[in-house]
């Protein structure tokens, strides 16, 4: 299935510090344990949402539902946040944005250091779904806006509330300003030796620095290349191997490597009246629509296969429609997964990608049925067309196997982004100067 078929009629402060997080930043099993945290209880990481009425919480540029939240400092760019609330009452919300340094603490910075308006702003987009089961209101802000301007560049992050009682955050993003002062060099090639040779994906990586002045690019510039997602499976801890004039080199032979993965598993369901792609069935059942998706398996020992897929995230769509924000319908999706025999005590699997909000928290781990020998999950979802994936966490030893179902080849198609944040001597906060984003797929 092509993505121009998914994507038919599509339309398109305060940092919180990191919550109690079994996953620590280390290279494990795959490229995913740096950054994924497994939340054992309410509490917060950098993003989260803490509402069973507030879904399909979607950041990106202006423009396109799939493009990353990253845009140029004194540009037209704009992020836009969507979301909906389903409760019978929807809420008022407000928000306020924070700047964050390099590795997302709070910047020692005052807030009309990096924003020209007010600290706490009311969301005033909203309109309500017509023609759909279940009713919802749609909720839309845009960044930088007539009340908030963005003065530097940098770590952002957003927090949404209720209006009436702001210490009730609903939910928690994050977005990136960048100045294009530096030139980005990368390139994706195979691993030249050993297992990682047929498994992994390893990045070439040079910073041309002539548009800022580095004294010491070890304490004053910052590298940080993310796989796919910007808050999981990122390296951001890479030292440079050479630096002479304006050139810094990251390249080295064991260095920079990243498991490959495999594409992300699809659904479909821009339609309810026939069956999309993956999906088994669909009913109509005390005025809920339930959809359920064909059974997957474990693709560990499989040979790739390419397809396309979004690496990860969604794209809300409702057939014929260009209003599929408020006109697209939610219905409860049922994930199978038949592994060949039962996980070990201790190891869970959990649902994952953009669906998830990127976390492994306690709503996405999978039910064992055992009568069925299955692993079993539902999710209230829009409408759309949606990547997932299947991860297995050990909460014994603190790993994520990322291949345990899904398998790790070096012919995925996996994009990477790069971003280089600047801190010269002197200076309070991180700016990001450069931005780049590469395919592995030529």
């Amino acid at each position: 299935m092509h993505i121009s078929i998914l994507l038919n009629n599509r339309n398109s402060n305060y940092c919180l510090p990191l919550a109690l997080t079994i996953l620590a930043h280390c290279f494990l099993l795959n490229s995913y344990a740096n950054a994924l945290p497994l939340r054992q209880d309410d509490s917060n990481t950098y993003e989260f949402c803490n509402s069973s009425t507030v879904k399909s919480i979607k950041l990106h540029k202006q423009g396109w539902e799939l493009a990353d939240p990253i845009i140029e400092l004194n540009s037209p760019d704009k992020v836009v946040l969507v979301f909906d609330d389903l409760a019978e009452t929807p809420g008022n919300y407000s928000y306020s944005i924070s700047h964050c340094d390099a590795d997302w603490n709070p910047s020692s910075l005052f807030l009309n250091d990096y924003i020209e308006g007010f600290e706490v702003n009311e969301i005033r987009d909203y309109s309500y779904s017509t023609g759909t089961v279940n009713s919802y209101m749609h909720c839309k802000l845009e960044l930088p806006n007539d009340d908030v301007k963005l003065k530097i560049s940098g770590n952002y992050l957003i927090k949404v509330f209720d209006t009436y009682e702001p210490e009730n955050i609903i939910f928690q993003r994050r977005f990136f300003v960048y100045e294009p002062l530096v030139d980005i060099s990368a390139s994706i090639k195979q691993p030249s030796g050993g297992i990682e040779h047929i498994t992994s994906q390893q990045l070439n990586l040079k910073v041309q620095t002539k548009g800022i002045r580095v004294s010491d690019p070890h304490n004053e510039i910052k590298t940080v290349v993310c796989q796919n997602q910007l808050s999981q499976g990122c390296h951001t801890k890479i030292d440079p191997v050479h630096f002479s004039g304006n050139e810094i080199n990251y390249s080295k032979p064991d260095g920079l490597i990243f498991d490959g993965g495999n594409e992300f598993r699809i659904f479909d369901t821009k339609n309810l009246r026939y069956n999309g792609h993956g999906v088994q069935t669909i009913d109509l059942i005390g005025g809920d629509f339930h959809v359920k998706l064909n059974t997957d398996n474990s693709r560990s020992r499989y040979r790739y296969s390419y397809y396309p897929d979004f690496n990860g995230k969604y794209v809300v769509n409702l057939e014929r429609s260009t209003q599929s924000h408020i006109e697209a319908d939610y219905a409860w999706v049922y994930f199978t997964l038949q592994p060949a025999m039962k996980l070990e005590k201790g190891k869970s699997v959990y649902l994952f990608g953009e669906l998830t909000g990127w976390e492994l928290s306690p709503q996405y781990k999978m039910d064992f049925n055992p009568q069925r020998n299955t692993y079993e999950l539902r999710l209230l979802l829009k409408q759309g067309a949606y990547n997932y994936r299947y991860l297995v966490a050990d909460a014994a030893n603190a790993q994520v196997d990322v291949a345990h179902f899904e398998g790790n080849y070096y012919e995925t198609e996996n994009t990477y982004t790069i971003l280089v944040y600047y801190k010269p001597l002197g200076s309070r906060f991180d700016r990001i100067v450069g931005f780049q984003k590469i395919s592995s797929n030529k």
